[in-house]
């Protein structure tokens, strides 16, 4: 096949490529690896399309084969670099990557990737200086800029992430990703004027946990609408309800008739919450005359740090479970403490915030004390115990009882929690659903936070303006909790059991 006609094909195929055609492309590809099986543009160009086909052994093996053919081409490197770290072998993703380097200097694509590579191997300095070195070949790189702000936010360094993040949005205004992240980065300064005002972006990225839903409906603006019936519906998580239902009154303080659709796990938990004339998990959007998500209401209602509503309590527990569980956990005049240690260890959103085992509270057991735990558990985890409840977590060196495999089974959540929580004398939870649960129902808790916490927390403070009886334990070493568990035992250290443990 001579060089022209090779070059034809090469071209054609490349169009089917970019169009999605992968099928029509390889075949293409294929024809001329069949006359030149060591040709390295047909090579690099089938890997590529077998990684966008989703068949990454293959790619694979014909990047590898690039690389052979053409030792001194950055493209080919840059290639092989994506196909090892798309497979998860990030070792061998950042030589190449760092060889693409080599051979092109300029090369700004490589060395964001290179950054990215260096991020999921764990190690923050090396993929800061990758994505400083691509926004110094190119200054207005998405990627590297993006992932830079995030990182140094994630350093504690808001102020710099934030002027990094603005640069992005400016050099890309339509980048969903980018307002977003700008949007967490200026609430957890504690600008929530223009941080709500971006998070409304949240809707546009790719990877955002909720689904849009309620389009048909017109979108609240914030104005009064006497007489006028308003969906709000619940997102993203369990604990961001929790925590913004309590705006739901100043909705309904502008005349509208609210319903506030919620998970159905928590429908029965939120009963009878203020503002709400009614709270479900299904409803006919046909019936509303304007919808919003509960968590655009601060943007809707043009709620800054100051005007945040922090009346607690504003949900209550079942006094029917308080009475059961008073008498199935027994008070005896020991302090009673609720711990919770673990959030969902699938979701993103928990890393760094859990404590790698329950025995790390262990400083929390004294003389004096009982420590109740308040996660839900699979049996496996819980063992038969001479306790009130006759259970207790399955855990070495520290006895923490457990209310028992029943504790919150069933369709419904948090209603024996809220119940427990309600009996106990203090709560020492990290950075869960538990926690926006115990602020809501005003129990005094310790609060065990990550050295760079959830936008929520802000910074540098102890206290919550969203939750008064809430106490804020900080990491000062960054992935050490030994700290906040320390600070949150010298809180207990002075309390006193309240007379029948009610």
């Amino acid at each position: 096949m001579i060089e022209v006609e090779v070059a034809r094909i090469l071209e054609g195929a490349l169009a089917r490529h970019r169009a999605g055609a992968w099928r029509e492309a390889l075949a293409d590809y294929g024809r001329v690896l069949a006359a030149h099986p060591t040709h390295p543009d047909a090579l690099n160009l089938a890997a590529s399309a077998l990684r966008s086909s989703g068949d990454l052994a293959g790619a694979l093996g014909l990047a590898r084969r690039a690389a052979a053919a053409a030792p001194q081409r950055a493209d080919v490197h840059y290639n092989l670099g994506n196909a090892l770290s798309a497979a998860g072998a990030l070792d061998e993703a950042g030589a190449a990557f760092a060889r693409a380097l080599d051979l092109a200097s300029d090369h700004a694509d490589a060395a964001a990737n290179l950054g990215i590579v260096s991020m999921r191997r764990g190690d923050g300095r090396a993929a800061e200086a990758a994505y400083r070195r691509a926004l110094a070949i190119d200054p207005g790189h998405r990627i590297a800029g993006l992932n830079l702000a995030n990182l140094v936010g994630d350093q504690g360094a808001t102020e710099a992430a934030i002027e990094l993040a603005r640069r992005v949005v400016r050099d890309h205004p339509d980048l969903a990703e980018g307002h977003y992240d700008l949007s967490l980065l200026l609430l957890r300064r504690g600008d929530l004027t223009t941080g709500f005002s971006e998070y409304e972006w949240r809707w546009r990225t790719a990877d955002f946990s909720s689904p849009v839903r309620h389009a048909d409906r017109p979108d609240w603006d914030g104005r009064p609408m006497a007489g006028k019936r308003l969906l709000i519906h619940a997102e993203q998580g369990l604990g961001d309800t929790i925590q913004f239902v309590r705006l739901l009154p100043l909705a309904a303080s502008l005349g509208a008739q609210v319903t506030l659709e919620a998970p159905s796990v928590l429908v029965a938990l939120l009963q009878g919450v203020a503002g709400a004339e009614e709270v479900t998990d299904r409803v006919e959007a046909g019936l509303f005359d304007a919808q919003a998500p509960l968590l655009g209401l601060p943007h809707r209602l043009g709620l800054t740090l100051g005007s945040m509503p922090a009346t607690v309590p504003y949900l209550s527990a079942d006094p029917d479970r308080v009475a059961r569980w008073r008498e199935r956990l027994a008070p005896d005049g020991r302090l009673l403490v609720g711990v919770g240690w673990r959030g969902n260890p699938a979701s993103p959103a928990d890393r760094g915030r859990s404590l790698a085992d329950p025995a790390q509270l262990a400083s929390l057991a004294a003389e004096g004390r009982r420590l109740i735990a308040l996660q839900k558990l699979d049996r496996e985890a819980l063992e038969p115990a001479a306790t009130p409840s006759g259970w207790r977590v399955a855990t070495g060196g520290i006895e923490i009882e457990h209310p028992g495999p029943d504790f919150d089974a069933g369709r419904d959540a948090f209603l024996d929690s809220a119940a427990v929580m309600t009996l106990v004398d203090r709560v020492v939870v990290v950075d869960t659903a538990l926690a926006h649960l115990a602020g809501a129902l005003a129990r005094p808790t310790s609060l065990l936070l990550k050295s760079v916490a959830d936008w929520r927390w802000l910074e540098g403070r102890s206290d919550s303006p969203h939750y008064p009886t809430l106490e804020l334990h900080r990491q000062t070493i960054a992935g050490d909790f030994t700290g906040p568990i320390a600070q949150a035992a010298v809180r207990l250290a002075g309390l006193r059991p309240r007379r029948g443990g009610a």
